[in-house]
């Protein structure tokens, strides 16, 4: 507890306090109130009517800035400060393109090529073997016509003339079938000797795989379009008024080179493609061996 003596202490100071600031106070007040007042001054209003005028116009200078150059790399890898290029790395081709930006140069642009390449697929036997039923004599393989996805029972001896091939033999064996990362199997196998009725061959064909020419076919479609078109190496093919011939075909990596002839172009456009962006899985490599 505090003393007596200690509480007056602090009890006298405050009061000293209170009078401090009630005396500033009043004397404030009163020094106010003697202060000389006089009447407000008048505003002088000119006589002569408002008449409103129109500010100048500021005189704005523009420039032009001039077209970004072409760079070491081509026509198209052209940017400035505001505008930088889309670069874009192809990991197929192992090369990077660009796309240029919009209205960055008075140069014309680049016609379209027209034509995406959207898979390359090995090219099967036109005859393939898919199964079969029955034994010795009596056995029966079905057969797929590729040309025309007809599929129909054969047996030794029957011609295929559309197709300019006779079914030779049919057998159908017991054998051992080795299955990845799993133990020897023993199934029953069909295989037929197919001859080429062309060229004088013999092809052997297996129902437990398909059979390739060792040819490849590649397909293409207009840009922007989602049908595609066959086509293999050598052959031509016209759209719109443009026509294109394939040069080359390849599997590994898939690329295909391919040549525009246009009213519109000067001279031929030779390009080579690579498939476009799908979310539709790659076909699979060939298992069977070619002829």
């Amino acid at each position: 507890m505090h003393a007596p003596g200690q509480d007056k202490v602090y009890a006298a100071a405050a009061l000293v306090a209170v009078l401090a600031s009630a005396s500033v106070f009043g004397f404030k007040i009163w020094s106010d109130g003697q202060a000389p007042s006089g009447p407000p001054p008048r505003v002088q209003l000119a006589d002569a009517p408002y008449n409103p005028t129109a500010a100048d116009v500021a005189v704005v200078k523009a420039e032009m800035w001039a077209s970004p150059s072409s760079q070491s790399k081509g026509r198209d890898w052209v940017y400035d400060a505001f505008t930088p290029p889309e670069i874009f790395y192809n990991a197929r081709s192992k090369h990077f393109t660009v796309k240029p930006p919009l209205a960055s140069s008075d140069e014309p642009q680049e016609e379209a090529f027209g034509v995406e390449l959207v898979s390359v697929r090995p090219e099967p036997f036109r005859l393939q073997l898919i199964g079969f039923f029955g034994e010795g004599g009596e056995a029966r393989g079905t057969f797929e016509n590729i040309l025309s996805g007809e599929v129909f029972l054969g047996a030794a001896g029957r011609r295929v003339p559309n197709l300019g091939l006779t079914i030779k033999s049919l057998a159908i064996q017991t054998v051992d079938v080795t299955i990845p990362q799993s133990m020897t199997t023993r199934q029953r196998v069909a295989t037929a000797v197919v001859r080429d009725d062309k060229t004088g061959r013999e092809v052997v064909l297996s129902h437990r795989e398909r059979r390739f020419t060792g040819g490849l076919s590649a397909f293409v479609a207009q840009s922007g379009q989602s049908t595609t078109r066959e086509v293999r190496a050598g052959e031509s093919f016209t759209i719109g008024d443009a026509t294109y011939r394939v040069n080359k075909i390849l599997l590994t990596p898939p690329s295909v080179e391919i040549v525009k002839e246009a009213p519109s172009l000067a001279q031929p456009d030779q390009r080579t493609l690579t498939p476009r962006e799908s979310d539709e899985p790659a076909p699979a490599e060939p298992t069977a061996p070619t002829l």
